[in-house]
């Protein structure tokens, strides 16, 4: 079965929005855990509060996350597991 034109569209977009290495980590950290808090991610990954916020906009927006404030602080996690298998696939490729 061969998507639509939307469909290819929407999935060429998604593939665009992980297509970066700063959402790659964001992607990697999260699928060590249920959820974290903006302010775990930019400890961990130690970049910009405004690129990160950025990056997890995009994401949230393109369907890759999903959010949950917990009092004061959001809380990111992946919103398909399984789209990670992309990623653990390139994970692969590179270390040939």
């Amino acid at each position: 079965m061969i998507p639509t034109d939307q469909a290819i569209n929407k999935i060429a977009d998604i593939v665009k929005t992980i297509a970066n290495s700063t959402r790659v980590q964001i992607m990697l950290l999260l699928s060590q855990t249920d959820a974290l808090s903006v302010s775990s991610l930019q400890q961990q990954l130690q970049i910009e509060q405004s690129v990160l916020s950025h990056a997890l906009i995009l994401m949230k927006d393109r369907g890759i996350l999903s959010s949950q404030r917990r009092g004061k602080e959001m809380y990111y996690s992946l919103a398909y597991p399984d789209a990670m298998e992309i990623i653990y696939w390139a994970v692969n490729r590179v270390k040939r």
